[in-house]
């Protein structure tokens, strides 16, 4: 019987998985699996690394010779990481799908997303590729006899995910992802993504092929999330670089030194002069406790055998000031490598910052966030024409408006709805046939559903308008013209149709 426990967090799990020989997979298959279960294997270590930095269950390795050996086992924690991750995720805000030439709902893309958690699901991958650098997401078809959407889009971390780059073509060769693992953390069934069909592998007494669904898409149905990518790193860089896992460990040490302070600024250092062995022992001739001396109520000390009064002095405490200054310095270094703010890791200055300052300080925050959102719309871009491919069963050269759709972002600065209004105002008034755009409300920084309930609302009220002037018009109207504004007749010549009513009946009867 095995005692060993199952895995709940299988974010820790620090095992090598071999390639799997595969009964029913094809040679090419194979090779491409091998090579996807291999990098796999490679990056798991150090996404593990990650993840446990910004959890903050990474142990600090080297305490430091100023640490007590009774306090090296003091778990701190400092949560910076998941602070710089949080900052760039959360301004990397998706506001849906638009094209110029369709509607606010282009391809009826939102149904299918809202069955999927889109809206739900895509902030966490995003989160998930500032952790390790790169994430994916999935578009497969799905069972809807069994309840499921007609198109699932599913977000993968690269924690139980892999994927190969295809330099040439700029695409991916293919992608891996382990679906299922049992209680110690094994692979027990995997997808494995090519140009052509998914695969779906399980592991009973062997691995063996369990199901094959081809495609007609021509591309591995698998967009990557990378966040900073660059041409040798085309799956991007992590938030989490090996200087903000160095100042972390800085950081926690600087906490343990300040612990340990304030444990002895809190028994002060006593030193008596003069005193003999019997003072430090009780009736019994027994030693007393250093701690008992020092918190003791009362405490007495006999005269030596020479009659002398011993002499008690405190040694001056050092100060926590300095911890707290390197804290600061900590800090500083932590923003300027993650254009985090200072102010955001909970350095407190006595002068409260203005708002100019306030927005220069994430100025580069909004840069990075403004790049990654690029990058990230691209990988969206291809989601959404593979989930209208898979659905409709169409090729992208046939349908060339699904070429020209984008991804829209509210802006990473987040600017207030005053301020962002301000700002319009002054576009409106430069061009002024925007006003009448809903592009306008969008970069105000209404929602789409506060938009929709505006034009709505905005069309029952021009309704009750109109029906109102229409009313209230016959009711005292006498000429019979319905409360419609009348026009002057045209100079010159007969009357035409922009005369008044009885201009134009004249005219008719004239013609009569």
């Amino acid at each position: 019987m095995s005692y060993v426990a199952p895995i709940t967090d299988y974010s820790s799990v620090g095992m090598s998985f071999a390639p799997p020989s595969v009964i029913g997979l094809a040679p090419d298959a194979q090779s491409l699996l091998d090579e996807l279960v291999s990098a796999w294997n490679q990056k798991r270590w150090r996404n593990s690394l990650r993840s446990a930095y910004v959890d903050g269950k990474q142990r600090l390795a080297h305490a430091g010779f100023s640490i007590p050996p009774s306090m090296r086992d003091l778990e701190e924690v400092v949560g910076w990481p998941a602070k710089a991750v949080a900052a760039h995720a959360e301004r990397c805000m998706f506001d849906g799908f638009v094209s110029a030439e369709t509607s606010d709902d282009p391809f009826e893309l939102s149904s299918i997303l809202d069955l999927n958690r889109f809206d739900i699901e895509l902030p966490q991958a995003i989160r998930s590729s500032m952790i390790h650098s790169v994430a994916f997401v999935s578009v497969t078809p799905g069972d809807e006899s069994s309840g499921e959407p007609p198109v699932i889009v599913m977000p993968h971390s690269a924690q139980w995910s892999a994927a190969i780059w295809d330099f040439r073509r700029r695409v991916l060769k293919g992608a891996l992802v382990i679906s299922s693992i049992d209680d110690y953390g094994f692979p027990t069934m995997l997808t494995l993504f090519t140009p052509f069909e998914t695969v779906t592998c399980i592991k009973g007494g062997s691995w063996f092929v369990q199901d094959t669904v081809a495609h007609q898409l021509g591309h591995v149905p698998v967009a990557a999330l990378p966040y900073r990518p660059e041409i040798d790193r085309p799956f991007g860089r992590s938030v989490v670089s090996r200087p903000v896992m160095s100042i972390t460990d800085d950081a926690v040490r600087t906490v343990l030194r300040t612990e340990a302070s304030a444990e002895f600024y809190s028994a002060p250092q006593l030193m008596l002069l003069g005193a003999d062995a019997s003072s430090f022992q009780d009736d019994n001739g027994k030693p007393i406790p250093a701690w008992e001396m020092v918190i003791g109520r009362i405490n007495a000390i006999s005269k030596d055998e020479d009659g002398d009064t011993p002499t008690v002095q405190q040694i001056s405490q050092q100060s926590v000031q300095p911890h707290i200054e390197q804290m600061r310095e900590l800090a500083s270094r932590f923003a300027g490598e993650t254009n985090v703010p200072v102010s955001s890791l909970g350095v407190v200055t006595d002068n409260p910052s203005s708002a100019e300052a306030m927005h220069a300080a994430e100025k580069d925050l909004v840069i990075d966030c403004a790049a990654a959102n690029r990058v990230y719309g691209s990988a969206l871009k291809r989601v959404a024409q593979d989930v209208v491919m898979i659905r409709d069963g169409v090729a992208l050269a046939d349908v060339p408006q699904l070429q020209k759709l984008s991804v829209r972002w509210r802006n990473p600065a987040m600017p207030s709805v005053l301020d962002a209004g301000d700002a319009m105002l002054k576009i409106v008034q430069a061009i002024p046939w925007i006003a009448n755009t809903t592009v306008a409300l969008e970069e105000i920084g209404f929602t789409d559903e506060q938009i929709d309930r505006l034009l709505s609302q905005k069309r029952r009220s021009e309704a009750t308008s109109t029906l109102d002037m229409l009313l209230n018009g016959g009711a005292h109207d006498d000429t019979g013209t319905g409360g419609y504004p009348q026009q002057s007749p045209t100079t010159g010549g007969d009357a035409g149709a922009t005369g008044d009513a009885a201009t134009v009946g004249e005219h008719r009867q004239s013609q009569s």
